[in-house]
């Protein structure tokens, strides 16, 4: 394939990677039918009765519950989070699926931990590099760089 291809083929496939972004960024408020953090603080009373998926930060565990505060879009807001039995520390980061309550109050149906604490984002990034870093050694092993051609070939050995 010459290059002139080549050069064609990669701008076109450029071409329909940014036409995917803009789709995505044009139809995001069609694809979830729940409400964002923003539209619960803005209108909490119209959601009321409503399933609700909100992630939040929790700042508070009790007996009954969580409470959690949930951003989005610069707005926050703080929920109680009643019927969570998830083991979370306060700094963790938890999704809520459940339903809307007056007076703040989310019922839950179902919690899932993403974070237990805020060391363990951290652990995530370190973690993440170690095997980009173990990827990349592997790869520069057996693989080079033909600066003739600009391919990659298979190494001897």
């Amino acid at each position: 394939m010459s290059l002139r291809r080549r050069v064609l083929v990669a701008l076109l496939l450029l071409a329909a990677l940014g036409g995917l972004f803009v789709h995505s960024a044009a139809t995001e408020g069609a694809r979830t039918p729940y409400p964002e953090a923003d539209e619960l603080s803005a209108a909490y009373d119209s959601y009321v009765g409503e399933s609700a998926l909100v992630f939040g930060r929790v700042t508070a565990v009790q007996s009954d519950g969580l409470t959690i505060r949930a951003e989005s879009a610069g707005e926050s807001v703080r929920l109680q989070v009643t019927g969570a039995t998830a083991a979370v520390v306060p700094g963790g980061v938890v999704q809520v699926y459940g339903e809307v309550r007056p007076d703040s109050r989310l019922a839950a149906q179902r919690v899932v931990v993403v974070n237990r604490s805020i060391g363990a984002q951290w652990y995530k990034y370190a973690v993440s590099i170690l095997g980009a870093l173990g990827f990349l050694v592997v790869f520069a092993r057996h693989w080079r760089l033909d600066r003739e051609t600009w391919t990659l070939e298979a190494r001897d050995g």
